[in-house]
């Protein structure tokens, strides 16, 4: 039996998964097995793995989505930790190593161990994870305090691509939520953090793609005004919002009022787009969380917004501020 279980879960990534695999069967840990779990994949996925065959299981279902390729990875796994690697992602070939290592120095209190991330395929240099969620550690390594502060911080410090989790932990909490459509990274993390502590190791040991054109994660389906990001962050907090364990008022004060800012957002962005029945749903919502009065707040605000918009319009594209137009 392996001490570490890799899943891989993959879908239409056939020219990025053999990457993948190589960078585990690159690792200086050598106590794992590799789990790969296609996810109804159209492009032969199969045959970009077939020079692995022995060295890694491949499983095919019909495609049901991310969460569900890695709960299918976890029935599977037979070690005593999991980790899991997006199949367009990369490990550093120390990563394992040091994070058992981590582990093993600091003893039975941690089930979940990370590391800091660094970014690859955008065009823009970009701070690693640690650097963007402003965690200032000097430690190499170490006890992470705080840790539901952490996964809600608005950069993630923690990504699930460098997570060393206890298995019986993972299974404890039935895996990944097969109802989101995203966040379910962060939402496994955030019910992990009341079961178990965290360590941490300070280097960057996963690489992560930040390809522009393949982006489908939760930022970008914000940007995209997607109904099903604003939808998936409303049953995520609401879900961690009625946990058993989630007893603490300050967490739950700032959980409601993420889950406020929340509709504020999917609001005004209705409005924007005269999508006035599905604003008017929302202005409700707010009102049930007892703070009605910010919904004629801002409203008004959007309003004057786009008279502004109107009357600049109105006077000129080359109007400035100051400058007024000049008269016939």
């Amino acid at each position: 039996m392996p001490a570490i279980s890799v899943i891989i879960p993959t879908y239409n990534r056939r020219h990025l998964v053999g990457n993948a695999v190589r960078s585990v069967l690159q690792q200086t840990y050598r106590d794992y097995e590799i789990i790969v779990v296609d996810d109804g994949s159209t492009d032969d996925t199969a045959a970009a793995l077939r020079p692995y065959v022995g060295r890694i299981r491949y499983v095919y279902q019909t495609n049901r989505g991310a969460s569900a390729a890695q709960n299918r990875g976890l029935e599977l796994a037979t070690g005593k930790w999991i980790a899991i690697l997006a199949s367009d992602d990369l490990w550093l070939p120390t990563k394992l190593e040091s994070q058992v290592r981590v582990l093993e120095e600091l003893g039975g209190d941690f089930g979940a161990c990370f590391t800091n991330c660094e970014f690859f395929g955008n065009s823009e240099a970009m701070p690693s994870a640690f650097e963007q969620a402003q965690l200032r550690e000097l430690r190499p390594f170490g006890a992470l305090e705080e840790p539901l502060r952490v996964i809600l911080a608005r950069y993630p410090a923690i990504y699930v691509q460098s997570l060393l989790v206890r298995r019986s932990l993972v299974e404890q909490l039935n895996g990944f939520d097969e109802g989101l459509a995203v966040a379910e990274d962060t939402d496994l993390l955030f019910r992990l953090a009341f079961h178990t502590r965290f360590c941490f190791v300070n280097q960057p040991l996963v690489r992560i793609d930040r390809t522009p054109s393949r982006g489908v994660g939760l930022m970008e389906l914000f940007s995209r005004n997607d109904d099903r990001a604003f939808a998936s962050m409303e049953r995520v907090l609401q879900k961690w919002l009625c946990l058993p364990e989630n007893t603490d008022p300050e967490l739950r004060r700032i959980l409601e009022e993420r889950l406020r800012f929340l509709y504020y957002d999917w609001l005004i962005r209705k409005l924007y787009r005269c999508r006035f029945l599905k604003a008017f749903t929302l202005a409700r919502r707010i009102r049930a969380t007892g703070d009605s009065n910010q919904i004629i707040c801002h409203t008004l605000a959007f309003r004057a917004k786009r008279r502004a918009t109107s009357l600049i319009s109105e006077l000129g594209a080359n109007w400035t501020p100051g400058n007024r137009r000049a008269k016939a």
